[in-house]
């Protein structure tokens, strides 16, 4: 009598575990659905080349440096503001803009005086 018990006991959490398994997985669908509907689709931009503003300039001398974000032309010393960005395995360098361009965060871009 017993192992019937524990038999139909079994059976009956089995059946209920799956039952709640099934409704998650609908529950699931029914949660990517919703974000495919709703998830805007992703838009190319195409830039032409002729419309950015440095690439209208006139020829320059070899070895002229310029920022490669705002066409700034770079003195010998004048750097770029870089970080390196390390994904996974390979390593790479983000060019934040030279000291024309870059704002660093957290200052302000006016200056301060102080009231006498």
């Amino acid at each position: 009598m017993s192992t019937f018990l524990y038999i139909s006991g079994f059976l009956i959490g089995l059946t209920i575990f799956v039952y709640i398994l099934s409704i998650h997985e609908k529950t699931k669908e029914k949660i990517l659905q919703h974000t495919k509907k709703n998830k805007p689709e992703p838009h190319s931009i195409n830039i032409k080349t002729e419309t950015i503003g440095f690439n209208k300039r006139p020829p320059l001398p070899p070895g002229t440096r310029i920022c490669p974000l705002c066409g700034s032309s770079l003195e010998k010393y004048e750097g770029l503001y870089a970080s390196k960005i390390i994904r996974g395995d390979s390593a790479s360098i983000m060019i934040m803009g030279c000291k024309y361009c870059y704002k660093e965060p957290g200052k302000s871009s006016r200056n301060k005086q102080s009231a006498v």
